[in-house]
Formats: C-alpha cells, structure tokens, sequence
C-alpha cells in the first residue's frame, strides 16, 4: 500500500537501492500488482506462479540490501537481519508449495504422507 499512497517515500527508496528513478504511474501500478499478488499468495492460488514471484521478489529485495548484514553488530543494521529467515521461509513455502493446502482457496490435491 506504501508504494500506492507515498510516491515520494517509495522513490527515495528505489532511487537508493537499485537506482533508478521511477514515475507515479509505474510505481502506482507496481503496487497495484503486488497487492494483488500478495492477495492470491495469501489465498493459496496459482502457487507455483504466485509463491515463486514472492521468493524471487524477496531475494532481489535481499540482495539489494546485503550491504546492511556486513556490519551485523550496528544497531540499526539489525532490521536487516529479519529478511534472512523470510527468505528461508518463502524458498521453503516454494519447495513445500504442493503440501501447502491449509487454510487456502485453490484446488490442488491434499497430498498424504504414508
């Protein structure tokens, strides 16, 4: 939603870690997509497209903010560290994606472990 409603923030953002420069619209549009990713993720559709745009969307977020880990002692570096075990969870909930049917819409299989 932040990336719909403060253009200015989001801009510096983007600006500083990937260095571009964007316009309204693109970022306005980009954030529309992402919420409805983010809603089909959370819904447990299209799973392989859907969990694998989260995980490669997080691990370029995380690439991009590496340089804030190497100092790992600095207190507000700290904040960084929070993307590590996410993006272990998003590679896990990729691998896993299949047994994944709790509490979501789509209509794939139960998968039973004998």
């Amino acid at each position: 939603m932040d990336k719909i409603l403060n253009f200015q923030h989001n801009s510096v953002m983007i600006g500083h870690y990937y260095h571009v420069d964007v316009s309204r619209a693109l970022l306005t549009s980009l954030g529309i997509m992402e919420f409805i990713l983010l809603l089909a993720f959370l819904a447990g559709l299209f799973k392989t497209l859907t969990y694998g745009v989260v995980l490669i969307a997080h691990s370029v977020t995380t690439i991009a903010s590496f340089s804030r880990l190497l100092p790992p002692y600095e207190i507000h570096q700290l904040l960084y560290f929070g993307s590590l075990p996410m993006l272990a969870a998003c590679f896990t909930l990729f691998l896993l994606r299949d047994q994944d049917t709790m509490m979501n819409f789509s209509k794939s299989k139960e998968t039973h472990m004998s």
